[in-house]
């Protein structure tokens, strides 16, 4: 009987400690996502801005010749 207990005892540690690996995994994944995530959004806010700078300068271009037809 004690034999048994023991064994079961050790089989549930190594589950709990493959189980506590595999979350640590998880959360390092998850921390290389939101880093990668942040990269992304500064990205998209340049390219927005660029595009804005562009089609300020496209309606900056635009009216004086609508002006002077």
């Amino acid at each position: 009987m004690r034999k048994k207990l023991k064994k079961n005892e050790k089989k549930k540690t190594k589950i709990l400690k493959s189980i506590d690996k595999l979350k640590n995994k998880i959360t390092a994944k998850e921390k290389k996502l939101s880093s990668l995530n942040i990269k992304i959004a500064g990205l998209e806010k340049k390219v927005a801005e660029k595009k804005a700078k562009k089609l300020a300068k496209k309606n900056a271009e635009q009216s004086p010749a609508s002006i002077n037809n």
